[in-house]
């Protein structure tokens, strides 16, 4: 695949992640203020918010596993890597796939966790490609670093779901309180602060790719 198509892929994946985050934190937002809603009502656009939210997860496999084609296409690792991430990156869409649908039951729990490692390992991958290839442009390597943030973004905000569905849980189980309503609005606060954190990052990425300053 020609280096035009994969920049091109990879500029449309940009779009694609961003619309799935803007739909994904106006119906987060929604469903914690809502609090008049019945909670079944609550529950089916949660069900909802996490169908969209593998968007998000597609968004940055495929853009982890094209940067990485690009990166080798460019010459700047080893020509076999290009085809090496083509396939692990297909892997890595199956076990997000697979841990969405399983995500009620206890190998989706296992698989959630093989999913956070396999993002760290990603992470550590690229600060360390940041850290020893010198000869690399400074701002090709600071994208390295920034999207190691993304990523750890990323998976802080899955923290804060697990808070999110811990209290949910107890909604569902026991019923709706003002304590337990202003607990699931305030991890949709802190939630929204990582995304915003998240997204000056991915700006940042955009605007090293097409200014080049150093």
């Amino acid at each position: 695949m020609s280096q035009m198509i994969l920049l091109a892929i990879h500029t449309v994946v940009l779009g694609y992640w961003l619309g799935s985050d803007l739909v994904i934190n106006s119906e987060y937002r929604f469903i914690v203020h809502r609090n008049d809603l019945p909670v079944a009502a609550r529950q089916e656009m949660t069900d909802h918010l996490m169908k969209v939210d593998q968007h998000v997860r597609y968004a940055l496999v495929l853009q982890a596993t094209l940067g990485t084609m690009l990166l080798a296409g460019l010459g700047l690792l080893p020509a076999n890597i290009g085809s090496i991430a083509l396939v692990a990156g297909l892997a890595w869409l199956g076990l997000v796939e697979a841990t969405h649908r399983t995500r009620k039951t206890a190998l989706g729990q296992r698989l959630a966790l093989l999913d956070r490692v396999v993002r760290y390992a990603v992470a550590l991958a690229l600060l360390t490609l940041a850290a020893t290839q010198g000869d690399w442009p400074a701002w090709l390597r600071l994208k390295l670093v920034l999207f190691a943030g993304v990523i750890g973004c990323g998976l802080l905000i899955r923290f804060q779901l697990i808070r999110h569905f811990t209290v949910w849980g107890e909604v569902r189980a026991q019923g709706s309180t003002p304590g337990r309503e202003a607990s699931l609005r305030a991890t949709y606060r802190r939630a929204t602060t990582i995304l915003a954190c998240l997204w000056l990052q991915v700006f940042s990425i955009a605007a090293l790719a097409v200014l080049r300053p150093f």
